[in-house]
C-alpha cells in the first residue's frame, strides 16, 4: 500500500473530495485511478474476487465497507482504498483483520489522502489491522497509526541467486557500471564460485520425507492446517485451510504464478512453502518465497524445500529466490544461504483495535510473521 508516483497538477482551484464508500460499480474508475501508479492493478474481475471468493464474505457482505473513495465535484474518483478481510486465530479465538490495499490518490488531491486512511482505521469491525507491503510514501502514515511488527527484520530482503547472468546483467545496471555487456560474464561466473559451497552444504532433509511440488490446495491442508493450530494456540495465525487458501492466492494461481511446495511423510502434509512469481521495475524476474509453515519442529525441513524451490525458481528463468523480512528463527536455513539488501522502507506494520489484544501483540513470541500476512500476496 503506498502512495506512488504524482500526476501533473491541474490548473483549476481544488475543491475538497467527497468521501464515501466503494460500491463493486466504481471499479472500472478506481482500476483506472490505480493504473496511474500501480502496474500490475487488478482487473475488475478479480477485485471483485477478493470479496466474493472470499469465505468470510457470505457472513460479512451485509455489513463489511469493501473500501472507500474520494470523489470531486464532477463525480471522477480521485482517490481510493480497498478493504479486504481475513481471519486469524489467537488463544483459540477468531479475529478479524482488515487489510488495506491500494491506497492511491491523485497528486493534486494528495492532501486529503488520509481521509482514506482515517476512516480505515476508525471502522468498528475489524479487530485487527495488518500491512506487510507498506512503501516508502506511505511509511509516515502507518507510523502515527500503527506499530512496526516485533519480530524479523522487515527493511531487509534476503535473496540466493538462481540465475547468475540475469542477475549480474541487473546488479551492473542498477549501479550505472559502463560496459556492463562486457562485465556481467565474468561476475556471474565470480559469484558463483562463491555460492556454491553454501549450495552444497544445504542438507537433503530427512530420508522418509519426500519433497516436491503440486498445483493446488487439497484437502490435506485443512489436516494440516488443524494441526498447525493445535500446536501454536497462542501464536497469530492467518486462517491457512484449503478454501482460504485457494481465495488468497487464487489471481496469481490462475496466472499461473504461484508454486506450492511441499514436504510429505506418506499421505501426510509435514511443510510447505508457497513461491511467487515477481516481477521487478528494471525487468528481472524474481521468485518470492511468501510462506514457509511446518507441523515437525523437530525436524529441519526447509532446507529440503529450498531445494525444490531454487530449482524452481531457476527454470522459472528467476534470477533469484527472495525472502522478505530477516532474522526470522524458522528462517534462519535461508538466511544462511543468501545475500541481504535494505529495502527502501520497513514494510510490516499492525495495529489492535483493543488495548488487551494490542499489548498482547507487542511480545514478539506472538508472531509468526510472513507476506502471507496482510495484502502482499494477493496479486
Amino acid at each position: 500500500m503506498a502512495l506512488d508516483l504524482p500526476l501533473a497538477p491541474s490548473s483549476r482551484p481544488i475543491r475538497p473530495p467527497r468521501l464515501r464508500p466503494v460500491r463493486f460499480a466504481d471499479y472500472p474508475q478506481i482500476r483506472r485511478l490505480e493504473s496511474t501508479f500501480f502496474p500490475d492493478s487488478l482487473s475488475d474481475a478479480n477485485r471483485r474476487w477478493l470479496f466474493e471468493a472470499n469465505p468470510l464474505w457470505p457472513s460479512l457482505a451485509p455489513t463489511w465497507s469493501v473500501g472507500w473513495v474520494l470523489e470531486d465535484a464532477d463525480g471522477r474518483i480521485v482517490g481510493s482504498l480497498n478493504n479486504v478481510p481475513s481471519s486469524y486465530r489467537l488463544d483459540g479465538e477468531e479475529r478479524l483483520c482488515a487489510n488495506g490495499h491500494g491506497w492511491a490518490v491523485l497528486m493534486q488531491y494528495r492532501g486529503y489522502a488520509t481521509m482514506l486512511m482515517d476512516e480505515y482505521f476508525t471502522q468498528e469491525q475489524p479487530d485487527l489491522f495488518v500491512n506487510s507491503k507498506v512503501g516508502v510514501d506511505g511509511t509516515p502514515v502507518w507510523e502515527a497509526y500503527a506499530h512496526r511488527v516485533p519480530v524479523g527484520d522487515w527493511g531487509t530482503v534476503a535473496y540466493a541467486i538462481t540465475r547468475y547472468p540475469g542477475f549480474a546483467r541487473a546488479a551492473l545496471q542498477i549501479k550505472r557500471i559502463p560496459l556492463g555487456a562486457v562485465a556481467a560474464p565474468p561476475l556471474a561466473l565470480a559469484l558463483r564460485l562463491r555460492d556454491a559451497p553454501r549450495r552444497r552444504s544445504l542438507p537433503d532433509g530427512p530420508a522418509s520425507v519426500e519433497f516436491g511440488e503440486v498445483d493446488d490446495f487439497d484437502a490435506r491442508f485443512n489436516a494440516f492446517w488443524r494441526e498447525l493450530l493445535d500446536q501454536n494456540p497462542g501464536t497469530l495465525l492467518g486462517v491457512r485451510d484449503s478454501p482460504t487458501l485457494r481465495w488468497h492466492y487464487g489471481v496469481p494461481m490462475r496466472a499461473k504464478r504461484v508454486w506450492i511446495v511441499t514436504a510429505t511423510r506418506g499421505n501426510l502434509l509435514r511443510a510447505y512453502c508457497v513461491l511467487k512469481l515477481h516481477l521487478r521495475p528494471i525487468g528481472m524476474r524474481s521468485m518470492k518465497l511468501v510462506d514457509f509453515q511446518s507441523v515437525e519442529p523437530d525436524l529441519e525441513l526447509l532446507p529440503g524445500l529450498l531445494k525444490v524451490a531454487l530449482r524452481r525458481s531457476a527454470t522459472e528463468n528467476c534470477s533469484v529466490l527472495e525472502h522478505h523480512g530477516c532474522g526470522l528463527p524458522k528462517m534462519r536455513g535461508f538466511d544462511e544461504l543468501a545475500d541481504c539488501a535494505t529495502k527502501p522502507s520497513w514494510s510490516f506494520y499492525y495495529r489492535a483495535s483493543d488495548p488487551e489484544l494490542e499489548m498482547r501483540l507487542a511480545e514478539p513470541g506472538v508472531w509468526d510473521p510472513s507476506e502471507y500476512d496482510g495484502n502482499s500476496s494477493y496479486k
